[in-house]
């Protein structure tokens, strides 16, 4: 490096390489190096990219500032009229949006990091990875109870009135949503765009979208493998002479190039080989990243289906998920839960049955779906899900379950396998008690009471089995125990 001159593009590009190989203390120890942090430009790159280094290190909310304060910096720089070429050309702001969104649906905002994604649909809308954290979005909302046919976050919410003989209890309206946990979340739908943008058929256009970019991806890998198939496969004889002449012209130009020297030649074909191994190491990475994406989809595509009473799509998602190589155990564990309920909701119950018997050992006992090994294996692979540097063309993949929330997620945002295999034993509940093996039934509901004992699904169904067994006081038991009822102290008045 040259003294004296401004090397602020190198120091930017050198951090760039650390972050690539983890090496994040050092990545910010040379954008802290940078000398001119003062000009618009480099403060929006130099903000984005310590954002991406804390989101990578889960410091979250901090990391969150960082990139509100890069998209400020990046407004400042297009505010500026007229709009200078040299500025245009590293105008970064589509990729601090971008961030931005994934960001917000890290710290649990979807429908804010929904409105971040919308801005960015021109640039980023051919990338399936994209279409799939747009999709997240929907489901985190789903999740939170705050679409408009989901009920899974309804609760009673009761109030203490009064002390004494005279003490009431007020209950708030059901159906009422509180604006206090949509105003904490961030994520108050307020507009009739909010209404289109964040629904479940949305969600399925999204993973419909990116299903159909990954077929396209998949199509040009195949035409690329059937090209190098056939240069290989060449006739052999013609492959000789040519690198006979190739050996002849080279040859040629040594002898008439007196300046010419074969060891620069030889050099030349290793790094001519060394930028070959890169780039099929290159498209086996994407190879496998989009296998993990399309894991991800067609798990999403299940779920979203029988969120919309379609059994059959369900179904039909669930059996493509399960027929993937390769296909982790996690997700295989989701497309036979998947594809038993569908099955249930079609009236197969034995079908049903065959579906989850894949994990049942001596007919009795079920085996955990996987181990935590195998979802610390696929954390290590996909790394965390991070944010692109300014001038980074791809982002580590990363899909995380959207069926369970943070709190009850080991990794990646799936369950633990002991839970995983709770949710199983409930299932096959609810399958025997179809069939009318009661008795196995109530086996394998007590088994999944032990696994969740406080999750309020697996008390409905354990008391749904003692209500066909007659048992209707320990079925009160059970149910008295799965009330969504909050207590909230509170100063409200009885008026008469």
């Amino acid at each position: 490096m040259v003294r004296g001159r401004d090397l602020s593009t190198e120091l930017l590009l050198k951090s760039q390489l650390e972050y690539a190989r983890g090496n994040h203390h050092k990545a910010i120890k040379l954008l802290d190096t940078i000398s001119n942090r003062t000009e618009p430009v480099m403060l929006s790159m130099y903000n984005n990219n310590i954002g991406c280094i804390l989101h990578q290190q889960r410091s979250h909310h901090t990391s969150n500032w960082f990139f509100n304060k890069a998209l400020r910096h990046s407004l400042l720089l297009r505010s500026e009229k007229p709009l200078k070429l040299a500025v245009f050309s590293q105008d970064r702001f589509c990729l601090i949006v971008h961030n931005c969104g994934l960001q917000h649906l890290v710290c649990g905002k979807p429908l804010a990091a929904a409105r971040f994604f919308r801005q960015v649909i021109p640039v980023f809308g051919n990338r399936p990875l994209f279409w799939l954290r747009f999709a997240e979005c929907c489901l985190l909302l789903s999740e939170k109870g705050l679409l408009g046919g989901s009920s899974s976050g309804e609760e009673i919410k009761v109030h203490v009135a009064g002390s004494g003989k005279w003490q009431q209890l007020v209950v708030n309206n059901v159906n009422s949503r509180s604006t206090d946990s949509d105003s904490i979340a961030g994520d108050a739908v307020t507009s009739g765009d909010d209404q289109i943008l964040i629904s479940l058929p949305f969600a399925r256009q999204c993973l419909l979208n990116a299903q159909l970019l990954l077929d396209t991806l998949d199509r040009k890998m195949t035409k690329l493998d059937a090209t190098d198939f056939a240069l290989e496969a060449a006739d052999p004889n013609q492959k000789l002479s040519s690198d006979s002449k190739a050996s002849n012209s080279t040859s040629a130009s040594t002898t008439v190039g007196a300046s010419c020297d074969p060891q620069e030649t030889n050099g030349g074909t290793g790094a001519n080989t060394t930028l070959q191994i890169l780039v099929a190491g290159y498209e086996v990475m994407g190879r496998k990243e989009n296998q993990r994406i399309r894991q991800a989809v067609l798990g999403d595509l299940a779920y979203v289906a029988l969120c919309l009473e379609d059994p059959l799509k369900a179904l039909v998602a669930a059996r493509s998920l399960q027929q993937l190589p390769d296909c982790s155990k996690m997700y295989l564990f989701l497309s036979y839960v998947y594809a038993a309920e569908s099955l249930c909701r079609l009236n197969q119950p034995i079908e049903a049955a065959e579906q989850l018997s894949v994990f049942v050992t001596d007919g009795r006992n079920v085996e955990l779906p996987y181990t935590n090994e195998d979802t610390q294996k696929w954390s290590d692979e996909n790394g965390a899900d991070c944010g692109e540097l300014n001038g980074s063309a791809t982002a580590k993949t990363a899909v995380e379950g959207t069926k369970k929330t943070m709190e009850e997620s080991q990794d990646m945002g799936f369950l633990k396998p002991e839970k995983a295999r709770g949710v199983l034993y409930v299932n096959l509940a609810a399958i025997s008690a179809m069939q009318g093996v009661l008795e196995q039934a109530s086996h394998f509901v007590k088994q999944g009471l032990s696994s969740l004992p406080n999750n309020p699904r697996v008390l409905l169904a354990a008391a749904y089995v003692d209500l066909l067994q007659g048992k209707a006081q320990e079925a009160l038991v059970k149910l008295r125990k799965c009330r969504r009822i909050r207590y909230l102290s509170t100063n409200v008045t009885i008026s008469s």
